[in-house]
Parts: C-alpha cells; sequence; structure tokens
C-alpha cells in the first residue's frame, strides 16, 4: 500500500453510462483518457470496473458487459496505459446498487415494509441475501486480477429499511413496527443494520485482501453525515484501509468531514471528494478553477489526499477544457502538495470535538410507524441529522475563534495534547467510551458536554439517567422539554433553543450557571399561545440549563440543549463566551471569521500551519497584513511554503509571531523547533 504515501493528488472519471443506444460510449479511447488524465497533473486515477447500472468494462464471466463495448476490455487497457504512464491505477465497483444485478435476480432485491425495492433509477440488492454476496465476490475477484494498486467500493450502506426474507431471517423477526428511538427493540434493530452492513464490507474487504494482499482496499464513507437511515458505522471505517468519500455540503461541511476522514484514517492521508460539476445531478455545469483550488487547499490542509471526480460523456469522450482547469489548479497547488506529501502530518490541536456515530438518530420520527416512513430517496438523499448539525456548527464556531481542533470518535484511543473536549448530544455511548471520558476529566482535561449525551448505551439500554451524571454534576428528571425552551444566564439574558426537545435536569453537586425558561402554552398550540408568530418565554423553572463540575483534577461543563446547532448571532454569542471561557488553544489573529487555521503535526516533528482564506463568495478577496501568534517549543527555522523563503523567527510574549503582506487563497508555515 505504498502508493498511498506517494498521491496527494488524485482523480476519478464517473461513469455510469448505460448501454441503451448503439453511441453510448461508442468513442472511449483508452489513449485519450490517460492523456487528460496525465493533462490534470495527479498521481493516482480510479477506473471504472462496474457501474450502477451494473455495467462491467471488462469481458465478466458472472455479470453484464456494457453491450457497445462488443467485448473490449477497456478497463484493462486503461489499467495497462495509466501504469505505463506512471499514473497508479485503482479499481472502482459498485456494490448494492446494481441495477443488472437486482433486475435479474428479484431474489436479491432489497425491500422495504411496503415492497419499495427502487428509487426512480437506482435498485438495489441486499448485503443479507446470500446469492448476492457470493455474486459480489466472484465479480470482485475478477477485477482483482488485474494489476491496480487498490479497491475503492461504492455505495456500501443502506438504501432503505429492508425488510427482504433475508433481513428478517437474520433478524428473528421483522423490524419494529413504530420508529422510537426510546425504544430499546428499535435501537437494537438499528444496530442490527449498521452491524451486517459493516460484516458485509468486511467480508469484501478480507476477499480482496486474500486475492491482492499488498493493494489497500477502502469503503464509500461520506455517510458518516448523513444519519442512520443509511445504516452505516465505525465498521465501516474499520473495513477500510483510509478514509474516502465525496460531500456536496459546501465550505463548512468540507472542513468537518474532512477531519473527520482523517480521525477515521487507519493508514493516512484520507482522501477527500471533490465533484468538477456543482453535484452529481448536473452534468455540465463545472464549478470555478477558484472553487476547485480552494476545494483542494482546504484538503491539503487538513492534512489530506484531494481528489478531483469528472463525469465523461455518453459517446465515451472527455471535455479537454476541464483536464486544462484542472492541470491550472494542480500546478498552483503544487508548493503545497510537495510539502504535505513529503512532511505527512496529522492534525494536531489541543482541542477535540467528538463525533459519535451511534447518535446520529432523528428523534423527529419518534412515532412515525414504519409504513408511512416517507424519506426514501435516490442516492444519499436522507441527510436529516441533527447530531451532525449540531458538530458541524460547533466546529464552525471553533473555526471562526481560531481554535484549531481534531475529531475524537468512538475508535479513537489517543487523547494525548488534547485539553479540552467538547461532547455534542451524543446519546448513545458505550461504557468504555463513557470510562475514557471520565478519565480525561479525572485526569484534569475540561470536557463540554451538550444535550442527550450519554442517556442511553448503543444498544438502547437506558438506567433512566446519564450514565455521566457522576461526570456532569446533575440528574436527569425523565421529562424533556417542549421544542421551544430558552436558557436563561446573567450574561446573555434569555437565548432561544429551537425545533429540539432537550433534557430537564436537575443539579446534584454542580455549579449552577444558568437555569430553563420554557414558553406559557405548549409550543405552537392552535388555540393557546402568547404571541401568533412565536412562543415567547413565560415560566422560569428552577431546572439546571448551564453547569459547572469539578471532577478529580478536572471539570466538566453541561449544557441542557441543543442551541449549539444554531448559527444565529445570539446562540454564537453564548458559545463564545462558553469557548472562551473553558477551551484552550485559541490563537490570536488579525484573521477574519471565515479563513481556517489548521495545525498539523509532521512524522518528522516539525509543525505545519496552513491558512485557508475561503470566502462565501469566491475568488475570495485578499487579506492584508495578516498576523498570527502560534504558541509552540522554541524555534529554529520557519519556511514559508508557498515560495520555499525562509522568514525571520519572530518571538512575541513566547509565542511564535507569523506574518504575511498577502494573503490571497492558502498558505502554510513549516516550523522546525530547536
Amino acid at each position: 500500500m505504498d502508493w498511498i504515501k506517494k498521491c496527494y493528488s488524485r482523480l476519478l472519471i464517473d461513469n455510469h453510462i448505460t448501454d441503451l443506444q448503439p453511441k453510448f460510449m461508442s468513442k472511449f479511447d483508452p489513449e485519450q483518457y490517460v492523456a487528460m488524465v496525465r493533462r490534470s497533473g495527479v498521481k493516482s486515477a480510479m477506473v471504472y470496473s462496474c457501474d450502477h447500472n451494473g455495467n462491467c468494462y471488462y469481458p465478466t464471466r458472472v455479470g453484464h458487459m456494457h453491450a457497445n463495448l462488443h467485448g473490449r476490455d477497456i478497463f484493462g487497457e486503461t489499467v495497462r496505459l495509466l501504469r505505463e504512464a506512471g499514473i497508479v491505477p485503482i479499481a472502482y465497483y459498485t456494490t448494492i446498487f446494481h441495477n443488472n444485478a437486482a433486475k435479474s435476480h428479484p431474489e436479491w432485491r432489497a425491500r422495504d415494509i411496503n415492497g419499495v425495492d427502487h428509487h426512480g433509477r437506482y435498485h438495489y440488492c441486499c448485503p443479507n441475501q446470500p446469492g448476492f454476496l457470493a455474486f459480489t465476490m466472484e465479480q470482485l475477484a475478477e477485477v482483482a486480477a488485474y494489476p491496480v494498486d487498490g479497491f475503492f467500493v461504492d455505495m456500501t450502506f443502506w438504501p432503505l429499511v429492508c425488510q427482504c426474507p433475508a433481513c428478517v431471517e437474520k433478524f428473528g423477526g421483522p423490524a419494529p413496527e413504530t420508529i422510537d428511538w426510546n425504544n430499546p427493540e428499535w435501537v437494537r434493530f438499528q444496530r442490527f443494520r449498521e452491524r451486517t452492513m459493516a460484516e458485509f464490507g468486511q467480508r469484501l474487504t478480507d476477499h480482496l485482501k486474500s486475492l491482492r494482499p499488498e493493494c489497500s482496499v477502502v469503503h464509500q464513507f461520506s455517510p458518516v453525515l448523513h444519519g442512520w437511515y443509511l445504516g452505516q458505522s465505525s465498521g465501516i471505517a474499520a473495513a477500510s484501509d483510509y478514509g474516502s468519500g465525496d460531500f456536496y455540503g459546501g465550505r463548512a461541511q468540507h472542513r468537518l468531514g474532512a477531519k473527520l476522514l482523517d480521525a477515521y484514517t487507519a493508514h493516512p492521508p484520507f482522501e477527500f471528494m471533490t465533484s468538477r460539476c456543482v453535484n452529481l445531478n448536473d452534468h455540465t455545469s463545472t464549478r470555478s478553477e477558484e472553487e476547485l483550488f480552494l476545494h483542494a487547499a482546504t484538503t491539503l490542509a487538513n492534512g489530506g489526499a484531494y481528489f478531483f471526480i469528472d463525469a465523461i460523456n455518453p459517446d465515451g469522450t472527455l471535455e479537454a477544457r476541464t483536464y486544462e482547469r484542472l492541470g491550472n489548479v494542480t500546478r498552483r497547488l503544487e508548493p503545497f502538495t510537495r510539502c504535505i506529501e513529503t512532511l505527512r502530518p496529522r492534525l494536531e490541536a489541543r482541542c477535540g470535538l467528538y463525533f459519535s456515530m451511534n447518535s446520529c438518530v432523528n428523534s423527529a420520527l419518534d412515532g412515525v410507524p414504519l409504513k408511512e416512513l416517507a424519506e426514501g430517496s435516490s442516492n444519499m438523499g436522507i441527510r436529516c441529522n441533527p447530531l451532525a448539525d449540531e458538530v458541524s456548527a460547533t466546529g464552525e464556531l471553533l473555526t471562526r475563534m481560531k481554535i484549531p481542533y481534531r475529531i475524537l470518535t468512538d475508535r479513537t484511543e489517543d487523547w494525548s495534547g488534547l485539553d479540552t473536549v467538547i461532547v455534542n448530544n451524543a446519546r448513545y455511548l458505550s461504557p468504555e467510551e463513557c470510562a475514557r471520558m471520565r478519565e480525561f476529566v479525572r485526569r484534569g482535561g475540561t470536557l463540554i458536554a451538550t444535550g442527550m449525551t450519554s442517556l442511553q448505551e448503543p444498544e438502547g439500554k437506558c438506567s433512566g439517567n446519564f450514565l455521566l451524571a457522576d461526570l456532569f454534576g446533575v440528574d436527569f428528571t425523565g421529562e424533556f422539554t417542549d421544542t421551544v425552551s430558552y436558557l436563561k444566564t446573567p450574561e446573555e439574558g434569555l437565548t432561544a433553543c429551537l425545533n429540539d426537545r432537550c433534557p430537564l435536569v436537575r443539579v446534584r453537586d454542580a455549579e449552577l450557571l444558568g437555569t430553563v425558561t420554557v414558553p406559557d402554552y405548549p409550543a405552537n398550540d392552535p388555540e393557546l399561545y402568547a404571541s401568533i408568530h412565536s412562543n415567547p418565554p413565560g415560566i422560569d423553572t428552577d431546572y439546571a440549563g448551564l453547569t459547572l463540575h469539578r471532577y478529580g483534577d478536572g471539570q466538566c461543563v453541561y449544557l441542557y440543549s441543543t442551541l449549539l446547532r444554531h448559527r444565529n448571532a445570539s446562540q454564537r454569542a453564548v458559545g463564545e463566551r462558553l469557548f472562551r471561557r473553558f477551551v484552550s488553544g485559541a490563537l490570536r489573529s488579525n484573521l477574519p471569521p471565515s479563513t481556517e487555521v489548521t495545525m498539523l503535526r509532521s512524522e518528522n516533528g516539525s509543525l505545519v500551519v496552513a491558512l485557508v482564506n475561503d470566502q462565501e463568495e469566491p475568488p475570495s478577496v485578499p487579506l492584508f497584513h495578516v498576523e498570527i501568534e502560534i504558541p509552540c517549543a522554541p524555534v529554529k527555522s520557519v519556511r514559508r511554503v508557498s515560495d520555499g523563503r525562509q522568514v525571520p523567527v519572530t518571538m512575541r510574549d513566547g509565542k511564535l509571531l507569523l506574518t504575511l503582506e498577502r494573503l490571497d487563497e492558502v498558505e502554510m508555515f513549516e516550523i522546525i523547533h530547536q
């Protein structure tokens, strides 16, 4: 797997073209393909072996070969030519989203409780169907016969809540009739979905490793941000050599997604996929060169490999202009890519942001019969994930405040170097996760927890109180607020938390910093209300809204609500005050809120500081006379990465002062310690 250490610029050309017309894929030319890849300047290219239609681009014994190829092995030809050109070839293979297999074998289909087995153009197979598993193993063995350096297995997630005979038998009966995240039986069913999908992914990985142990294997992991419906878990990350996925949610999601992929990566770097089109549904609208540059720069600034996605034309040709644009981006990024590729640094921070995949649920669906679940849509359309929203907004606030952070997960055992950990509404925590948090605080750390954190174990078991009640210094009363409530503090007065039911708690032995205020009437009651437009505060309660509890040598802050999820000025003011008081590691600078600063520690011990000036409207307006102070060990030298020049080492108040007369989009500094 040495290739992954050498390739920080990568490319995929989407190829989901049908054979419904003779002209489709009739002009595909492997030599033109490789010429375009070379023009883009990347070091690795992912090549389609089998697409969502179930069309194979090589002669397959068990599946369907694209009819318009007339037996020509364009996958094999392309792989060979890429290798001859010095470009690392990676095989793309799709599973579950496999139209030909689903249509040819109705018994393999994934089906929901109403018998729905597809959404629009996408048809699905169930990973719990033995016949489909055997078929997938055979096809992957065919692909593994080619001289590729790695495999990307796409769509290893649930496209619906499957109730096919194989799933019912394996679960031991049908799914609970009603969604209820308080019901251990429903939670057990969800864990069944996650566990069996992870087992499927691991079996595919083990199979490929048995055939090609020197190759990397990766599964699509962008569902990490898309909630419970897609049924992924950290088990998919465990089945992958590194984190990989494509995201389409904008700047804040990119910054968070990069750190998530890094946290789940066993063999760095992670890869962050950026489509050159504005989204998957638009075949021609291309992102500007500035957008592509900033996307790739953000990935590099988080220690990852940037990865572009193009889409092939139906006739099999490629647009030369696209690869000229990608080539321009690659050349502009070259000094930064070379720096990250050489040093192979990982994110370093004193602040950790906890992400609990087990807690990515949607409580707003409680009480909805499974038969009436109307969230189904094609591809990855299920994106309602309140926990991810809160973690993203918290990460955005940390970025605005210039507090570098890294992500912690249930798989993260190394908490060294952290002073503060923020845990957003992590409702389902294991005893092992809780023990890790207790030990962190006992040794002097600060934990900030919100909402329903630790209310239940992963399988749904609940004692009626938080698992971490002793750490929080508060007890859950068993009651929740309505969907509107207010935090009351002396500093901010009343701050609204909307659209979420939040736990009502009472102080056990913590210091009370704020209380809960509720409306006079139930939220949005059609007859009883104070104001026709809103639900203003009415009743002050003695329930704890914000508390501070000393534990061992550390402290724990508990916030009853999910108000950090809101991005309005008043909620941000609460978050900023909270973080200024309890979160260490803020960097003093004159940078605007939109600029992200990351710190990365290299394998040789040097420190890389990266600045990305990504504003809402590209191109970014240049910043002048930039100053930023970096707390670090005694410094021997500082190199500016953009031009390789050594810059004077200037210390101020015991911190390294970095200055730039002008920052356009990105700059990095390599700091060598004495």
